[in-house]
């Protein structure tokens, strides 16, 4: 049985319409004054909306469909009627524009204003010299000379970054010398990397990091249990900001060490940001311990669970991107702009480039109760998290029962 709802206009309030659930008894006597465009359901909720101002130019059916809400003794299901043919291309456009059009989209072509290209990403996240001109091979290694041999460019590029302008600049010696740098880091393990030429790598044996930036420093951050983290703070003053900038891999502190971000570590996220690169706002808090609450707690956006056979139709996504937008509204947004990737892109088609800075305000309300929790030093620092269905949600994931198990589409 689906949950009946009447707007009704308060005439002393200059007709604000009051919502009003109907008893299950009172639905057939208020059906038939309304008309099927005064009727609006909601699939997602199973709902039914009856208001005048949907369409007020309307006259009531008079239709009570008393066999739909018969209170009595549930009968067998009818035959299930045909599917009703879909509405035309141009009235299902004109109601999306009517309904949805409001949502400014930022372009598309903004999403690549901060993606850093092959070169730049050899150079300001592996440490490559531009400059290096010497190959050498891993002491006589006949297994490095193959796997070098075998090699074409355009894999190097894919393994490193996507294919882009900037790789028809690079001549042929220079591609073989990338080649070899590259294969340095594939075939060497982890205790041999001194042995890659000092004129290719910043990390080369005997070179200090702090040369390569005077006004941050990376530190090293193991949580026992957890993630390894590296924090990024200003080397000759106190950061301008109530969190710590934290980093999840080193090919991103090295980033942050080759470019001239200077020391204000709210620039310094904010390029971040621009370039869709994952990174945490720790905040420390001293807060009593029940001031976190379970996460069952906490509301939670979904797509639902549906029965078999489901599927969705272009109504159901239209009505997605509805909640999509709302959701993007709430302070837990600023979670999904701290992501990379895909989560990173949904954020920006919603709200666009301009919401960026206000990510690096501080941890949103929702932290403390609900959010990630770390302890470093002694010290309790919480930041905002997206929680499984949060994710999927965002990607637009429905979940469909199995005999076995719920799989997603």
């Amino acid at each position: 049985m689906a949950t009946v709802f009447e707007w009704q206009p308060q005439h002393e309030y200059g007709d604000f319409l009051l919502c009003i659930h109907l008893i299950k008894a009172k639905v057939p006597s208020t059906w038939g004054n309304y008309s099927n465009s005064t009727r609006l359901y909601d699939s997602f909720r199973n709902e039914w909306d009856l208001c005048d101002q949907l369409d007020p130019t309307s006259t009531p059916d008079g239709d009570c469909e008393e066999y739909f809400f018969d209170v009595s003794d549930p009968i067998p299901d009818p035959l299930p009627l045909p599917p009703p043919a879909p509405p035309s291309l141009s009235s299902f456009l004109q109601d999306i524009h009517n309904y949805f059009g409001h949502h400014e989209v930022a372009a598309s072509s903004d999403y690549t204003e901060g993606i850093e290209r092959f070169i730049t990403h050899l150079q300001f996240h592996l440490g490559f010299h531009l400059a290096a001109s010497t190959t050498r091979s891993i002491g006589g290694s006949m297994a490095f000379d193959s796997w070098v041999d075998k090699q074409k460019f355009s894999h190097m590029c894919n393994i490193v970054r996507d294919l882009d302008k900037d790789v028809d600049s690079i001549s042929d010696m220079q591609q073989h010398v990338i080649t070899c740098f590259i294969g340095y880091l594939v075939i060497l393990p982890a205790t041999q990397l001194s042995e890659i030429p000092s004129d290719h790598w910043d990390l080369a044996p005997r070179t200090p990091l702090s040369t390569l930036n005077a006004f941050i420093r990376v530190s090293y951050l193991d949580i026992p249990g957890q993630e390894q983290l590296y924090i990024i703070q200003p080397s000759q003053s106190r950061s301008l900001v109530p969190w710590k900038l934290m980093v999840p891999d080193a090919a991103t502190a090295m980033m942050c060490l080759h470019h001239d971000w200077g020391s204000n570590i709210s620039t310094i996220a904010l390029e971040l940001l621009k370039k869709g690169i994952t990174f945490k706002t720790l905040q420390p808090m001293a807060v009593p311990p029940s001031t976190r609450h379970p996460l069952s707690e906490l509301r939670t956006y979904s797509l639902g669970y549906f029965r078999p056979p489901f599927k969705a139709v272009y109504a159901d996504y239209i009505m997605y991107e509805q909640y999509h937008h709302e959701f993007m509204k709430e302070d837990c947004a600023r979670a999904t702009l701290l992501h990379s990737g895909i989560l990173w892109q949904l954020v920006l088609h919603s709200l666009g480039f301009n919401i960026l800075p206000l990510a690096l305000i501080g941890i949103s309300q929702d932290a403390v109760p609900f959010g990630q929790m770390l302890s470093l030093n002694g010290e309790t620092h919480f930041n905002d998290d997206l929680l499984e269905e949060e994710v999927d949600f965002i990607c637009g994931t429905y979940y469909v029962y199995t005999s076995k198990f719920p799989y997603s589409y």
